[in-house]
């Protein structure tokens, strides 16, 4: 019952007239708004950014903040690479993945849900036709 409100929730706040970047990102990357926070200060920066930055400007502990990149960079939403200190050792920077990519990123996962729809319109008639059965 859980998902079903959480899938119509989606629907409704992407079907809304004034529905935002913010909004496809919560509902078609499973975003949070602290990490839609995070990858608006991302897109802002022309910089990279560490953890310890990121973490700063967020205002949340950095085991949070790397959690909610490890996020993105997986969703590839976010570029992460790896920066040598000058006495050894290194660190990594994060910085939003270009718009492009990003662009594409979206139409896909909006292709994946058009059919995904299809599939169950398609099957809608034989599914309940199996509900009503199974009572």
């Amino acid at each position: 019952m859980v998902s079903e409100r959480i899938l119509y929730s989606s629907i409704r706040l992407l079907t809304r007239a004034d529905c935002s970047c913010s909004d496809v990102f919560s509902c078609l990357f499973c975003l949070s708004p602290p990490e839609i926070d995070l990858l608006n200060i991302l897109l802002k920066s022309n910089k990279e950014l560490t953890l310890e930055n990121l973490s700063e400007r967020l205002r949340r502990n950095k085991g949070t903040v790397f959690r909610a990149l490890q996020k993105l960079v997986s969703l590839n939403l976010c570029d992460k690479a790896a920066r040598t200190r000058t006495a050894g050792g290194y660190y990594h920077v994060y910085t939003a993945a270009d718009i492009d990519a990003i662009e594409n990123n979206t139409r896909q996962r909006i292709t994946d849900v058009q059919r995904a729809l299809t599939r169950i319109r398609r099957n809608f008639r034989k599914d309940i036709i199996k509900m009503t059965l199974a009572s």
